[in-house]
């Protein structure tokens, strides 16, 4: 009796491990070429008259190699979906494209930032430099608030297309630094 209640305990936790750690990964939309966000992507909608945004999260994770003792910096794009809204009752179309434009911008610096530290030799930042995962994100942040602006948030059209054709050009030219679908 005392073997199946330490087995069904240990049963237990497995689940409750399992049940959150599949929780965490739901919401995290990952950024992907395949997939372009939808309305199913943003946990909050919104009602009318109020605009909405999306979360997105550059997240590091270190990694050894238990036999060769190799670190590795691994680099993931996501798009939190419990912190992003979109209102679907309003300019649709308009919040996608921008949305989506904004989450491949981050692409650019997820793989600059795997490019940064695809080896080992990468120098940390100094209490008066920065390092070139702060630098990153940074540029990351600068170049989303120049993209808002530029495009009044993805409104006007033409300069909507010139910002797409040039991300297109710069993913395509860092496509060895991208996660593998």
């Amino acid at each position: 009796m005392r073997i199946s209640v330490s087995v069904l305990a240990l049963l237990l936790s497995f689940i409750t491990i399992s049940s959150r750690a599949q929780t965490a990964t739901t919401d995290l939309v990952p950024w992907s070429a395949k997939h372009r966000l939808t309305v199913g992507d943003f946990g909050v909608k919104l009602k009318k008259g109020n605009v909405g945004k999306a979360e997105f999260q550059l997240a590091t994770e270190k990694r050894t190699n238990i036999y060769t003792h190799q670190k590795r910096i691994i680099v993931r794009n996501n798009m939190v979906r419990s912190a992003s809204s979109i209102n679907p009752n309003q300019h649709l179309p308009e919040q996608l494209r921008f949305q989506q434009t904004l989450f491949d911008i981050m692409e650019i610096y997820a793989r600059q930032l795997r490019q940064a530290t695809a080896t080992p030799t990468t120098v940390a930042g100094t209490p008066k430099s920065p390092s070139p995962e702060e630098r990153i994100v940074a540029a990351a942040a600068k170049r989303r608030q120049r993209y808002g602006v530029e495009t009044q948030y993805g409104t006007l059209a033409a300069k909507q297309a010139r910002w797409e054709k040039t991300i297109q050009q710069e993913l395509a030219a860092l496509q060895q630094f991208a996660v593998p679908e």
